[in-house]
């Protein structure tokens, strides 16, 4: 053994009996997550409280902030306003949100200008249920709020596929792209077969008679087919986005582990194209990120899928750079559900810890600060023994770098 082993060897034996003693100390989860916790509160739209200055220097610090949310509140989109004041300062390129890209090159332009809600309505009530969560006029309001913050060169990304109603919107643009006769004729069929699904999906309120879940494959890739001789090539790609978006529906049911892999995939690939498109300049771009909290683990997700977060991880570690991903939720509430095709929803109450989906959330619920909101930093809890802590716990302390909840939130309002 020569003898910069032996020195590295003797020092760190030197250490162990220290760390092995702290290693081998067993904490409760609850307690924990008390000693991780601090208070978070808006104040004039910017973070204040004790966990303000660590999350605005984390926020500092990482050229990617994932904010994976409980959708349809009012509350969720003022703590993402308050996200895109600390990132401003020092250029923030992009937001990227849970929509369709259709969606988000329509908004994009006009967010500036206020008059994207205009716009959204329009389509809306042309083609109902053609929009995903820029539907509330909350999420409308924070995307403006964002693109001013921001200034001119804001880049917004819809990443996910298009929404349930789309199909007879994407096929209405293909048909402007100025596609030839035999072309036209054939998405000319497909329209036909859009409106009759419509109606029954209008007749009956279940979205699952839409021409984006009915649609034949094989007649799908025949017009795709032809499209690549009789259509430009603007025509060809947004048929390609009805088809991997009827791909994700249709298999939702019967396979529901190959959609969700389809959908991950769709997310991570249209991510990186938008990321690869930007005019980088002086210094590298900085993105916020916007999905539901399953999307936006590092490693994998309750759906056991390498998701976008993950993707973003890892990119920002090839990079030499920094992700930073913070899962916000309310305990309690109540909650805006989609109910039946045509922009339906529906009111529920909800407790976070008595649910089936986040019972396990129990131990943070009880660790949350006397009044206001509450941050817990999880990075604090990792690389510890401590009792208590199932799958979840271990899936979220090394998916998601603090954890957000608001006491009460109430449901976000409708265009």
């Amino acid at each position: 053994m020569s003898w910069g082993a032996t020195v590295f060897l003797a020092a760190g034996l030197a250490g162990v009996p220290v760390a092995a003693r702290a290693a081998n100390e067993t904490t409760l989860l609850g307690q924990a997550l008390v000693e991780a916790r601090s208070n978070l509160t808006l104040r004039g739209g910017h973070f204040a409280g004790d966990g303000a200055l660590k999350l605005t220097d984390a926020i500092a610090q990482s050229r990617y902030v994932a904010l994976g949310e409980d959708h349809f509140t009012r509350e969720i989109p003022q703590f993402a306003a308050a996200v895109c004041d600390a990132m401003a300062p020092q250029g923030l390129a992009a937001m990227a949100v849970e929509t369709g890209p259709q969606v988000s090159e329509l908004v994009a332009p006009k967010l500036a200008r206020g008059t994207a809600s205009a716009a959204l309505t329009a389509l809306i009530h042309q083609y109902p249920d053609s929009v995903a969560f820029l539907n509330m006029r909350d999420e409308v309001d924070l995307a403006t709020h964002c693109a001013r913050d921001a200034g001119p060169a804001f880049k917004f990304w819809g990443l996910d596929q298009e929404f349930l109603g789309a199909a007879g919107w994407l096929l209405d643009l293909i048909v402007q792209q100025h596609v030839t006769p035999k072309a036209e004729a054939a998405i000319g069929a497909l329209q036909a077969e859009e409106r009759r699904d419509a109606q029954d999906a209008a007749r009956t309120g279940d979205p699952m008679q839409l021409f984006m879940f009915r649609a034949r494959d094989r007649e799908l890739a025949q017009t795709e087919e032809m499209l690549k001789s009789e259509g430009p090539p603007a025509a060809l790609a947004l048929f390609h986005e009805l088809v991997v978006s009827h791909a994700i529906y249709a298999s939702h049911g019967a396979h529901r582990d190959r959609s969700n892999h389809a959908r991950a995939l769709l997310l991570k690939q249209t991510f990186l194209h938008d990321l690869q498109s930007l005019d980088i300049g002086a210094r590298p771009p900085r993105v916020l990120l916007k999905f539901g909290d399953g999307h936006l683990y590092k490693g994998l997700n309750p759906l056991d899928q390498r998701d976008l977060g993950n993707f973003v991880a890892e990119l920002a570690d090839g990079q030499g750079a920094q992700s930073l991903h913070i899962a916000v939720l309310g305990m309690r509430g109540v909650h805006r559900l989609y109910a039946a095709y045509g922009n339906k929803t529906r009111l529920e109450p909800f407790a976070l810890d008595q649910g089936d989906d986040y019972a396990w959330l129990k131990p943070a619920v009880a660790a949350v600060m006397p009044s206001g909101w509450t941050m817990i930093d999880l990075a604090r809890l990792r690389f510890r023994k401590l009792s208590g802590v199932g799958p979840e716990w271990e899936r979220i302390i090394y998916g998601y770098d603090f954890l957000v909840l608001i006491p009460e939130v109430t449901p976000a309002d409708p265009l």
